[in-house]
């Protein structure tokens, strides 16, 4: 899970997961003719790609230096056409700043490195009555506006959070578990196996599909005056199911937390969460102000949600946290958000389409 840079922050004491070097930032900013001094940029925060805020005259701009993973020309190439859409439709996307080559992005060997105009905002709170519904209605918006976009080159991902995936990564950490601790990664084993029978690809394929943001929550928007004004980090953007992204907002924006979210702190942003039921409706709510979800996608949602959760903690146990602490990371209060899918599961499946289904 990506999070939204920091606002502010001395360079040379606040730590974030990934961050870039001073000198890195400053000479990458010569590309776009911008000379800055090293007070000007200030680090942004992450799990996975390094970002840096750089402060000018007039504004502040987002720096960022994709992860590996996902820095393939080719879907660097279709992440910016579709921002580019999207803004062009007046969407809450950052936008890129074009260097004097006319590209908002730049390739160095294996390194990607992108340049967007910063967006002032806030982190959602769960307090504000207004922002649920919102969140809901931009995630609708963005879906129907996807759906017109003509990429320029495809990108072709897999489907995402693939139960059949899960065994495979929680097998090898058995032998580090003990009492308690084993028996949730046993029920963890054998929910993946489970939810790999109740979703096979040809159910999932089958879904109402459009181009996803594939990371949708909290830390990931922004909000001024109970308005969405910034949906952030689109490297995971590719054609799959709408209800992936609808799972990600019922998980994350409807979990009530006992702690505030902690930026670019992976235990902070997987940690459990007792879900909302009234919060759930809300979000709902907004998301059907534009597409009424079909019976077939509201009886997978609950299952899209289960394997979403635990693709979440198992992926990042294995790629985020130090080995020794694997299995804690896996198994804390894994069952506090299942237990809430669970009670909201007939009620998902039983909603009404009151109004005529809206495709993307």
């Amino acid at each position: 899970m990506e999070e939204k840079p920091a606002a502010s922050g001395n360079y040379q004491t606040m730590q974030a997961t990934t961050t870039f070097s001073c000198e890195e930032a400053l000479r990458v900013l010569q590309h776009w003719g911008l000379s800055v001094s090293p007070e000007a940029i200030a680090p942004g925060s992450g799990t996975a790609n390094a970002s840096a805020i750089v402060t000018l005259p007039d504004r502040r701009l987002m720096l960022r230096r994709r992860n590996p993973r996902y820095a393939r020309a080719d879907w660097v190439r279709f992440d910016h056409a579709l921002l580019a859409h999207l803004a062009a439709a007046e969407l809450p996307v950052p936008r890129g700043v074009p260097s004097a080559a006319g590209s908002a992005w730049l390739a160095e060997g294996e390194r990607v490195y992108e340049l967007f105009e910063f967006i002032e905002g806030d982190q959602h709170r769960e307090g504000d009555a207004r922002e649920l519904p919102e969140a809901g209605a931009t995630l609708a918006r963005l879906h129907l506006s996807a759906a017109g976009f003509r990429p320029p080159v495809e990108k072709p991902w897999p489907r995402f959070h693939d139960p059949k995936d899960l065994p495979d990564w929680i097998w090898p950490l058995m032998d580090r578990a003990s009492g308690g601790q084993r028996e949730v990664m046993e029920q963890a084993l054998e929910l993946a196996r489970a939810l790999a029978e109740r979703l096979p690809d040809e159910l999932y394929q089958a879904l109402p599909q459009t181009i996803v943001q594939g990371d949708y929550h909290p830390a990931n928007l922004t909000f001024r005056a109970g308005r969405v004004v910034g949906v952030f980090d689109w490297d995971w953007a590719s054609r799959q199911p709408r209800m992936v992204d609808v799972a990600d907002g019922l998980l994350f924006f409807c979990g009530v937390r006992r702690e505030p979210l902690i930026a670019g702190n992976i235990w902070s942003l997987t940690g459990a969460f007792a879900i909302g039921e009234e919060r759930v409706e809300q979000f709902l709510n907004g998301y059907r102000r534009a597409i009424t979800p079909t019976a077939d996608e509201l009886r997978a949602l609950p299952d899209l949600m289960r394997a979403r959760w635990l693709y979440c903690r198992v992926d990042a146990a294995r790629r985020k946290v130090e080995p020794a602490r694997a299995v804690e990371f896996i198994t804390k209060e894994l069952e506090l958000p299942l237990e809430g899918v669970a009670r909201l599961e007939a009620g998902l499946i039983a909603s009404r389409t009151e109004h005529p289904p809206t495709t993307c």
